[in-house]
Parts: C-alpha cells; sequence; structure tokens
C-alpha cells in the first residue's frame, strides 16, 4: 500500500486511516465503510492507499459512490443556501430545484455505469 496525504486523493477514492476503510467523499471529508455520516479529515493527514491499477485501468465508481457523493454534494449545497441572503421562499424554491437537478444528475451517472 502507498502512503499519501488525504489532499491527494480524488473524491470516490478508498483508503485506510485510523485501522478503518474509508472513501473520500469531498475535498475535506469521508466516510468511514458502513457508515452514512462524513468525517473531516485535514488534507495534510497520512493516509493508506491501496496500489493503484495501471493508468487507463482506473475502476468505475460504484452505484453508491456516486450516490453518497451527490448527496454530500446536495447537503453542501444546501447549507450554502442557509447562509445566503435570500428570502425564504427563495431558498425552498432554490432547494427544490437542486435536489431535483442533483438527482437526475445521479440518475444520469448510474445509467452511464450500466452500459
Amino acid at each position: 500500500m502507498a502512503e499519501l496525504k488525504f489532499g491527494q486523493l480524488p473524491p470516490g477514492t478508498r483508503f485506510h486511516w485510523q485501522n478503518r476503510e474509508w472513501y473520500k467523499t469531498s475535498p475535506i471529508l469521508a466516510c468511514a465503510q458502513g457508515e452514512e455520516k462524513p468525517v473531516l479529515v485535514p488534507r495534510s493527514t497520512r493516509v493508506e492507499v491501496p496500489d493503484q491499477p495501471a493508468a487507463g485501468e482506473t475502476p468505475a465508481p460504484t452505484p453508491s459512490q456516486i450516490e453518497r457523493i451527490m448527496n454530500d454534494l446536495l447537503h453542501d449545497l444546501r447549507e450554502q443556501l442557509e447562509t445566503s441572503a435570500l428570502s425564504s421562499d427563495q431558498k425552498k424554491e432554490l432547494q427544490i430545484q437542486t435536489g431535483r437537478l442533483i438527482g437526475q444528475t445521479k440518475n444520469r451517472l448510474v445509467e452511464l455505469l450500466q452500459r
């Protein structure tokens, strides 16, 4: 296994840290295997990554990885929306639209994987 800094990993990468298997969900968040709640991981944290496949052999993300990443994105967008200066009605409408768009994108990505 190679040792890298967490900040060097792209989202969706599986790695080992604190005697557990994790996957990176965003530039600073990761979820432990079998858990849904992301944890803040400093970019400088050293983690172990299984030996990477040869160039051009990058494994495709799984549908569950896509789902988690898109859900994390939706959560982050909604948090940003809450701190905006928009009215409550505008925030509510944007939350609905954002949720719909994220759901459609997630479905398209999963369909691409199944081809």
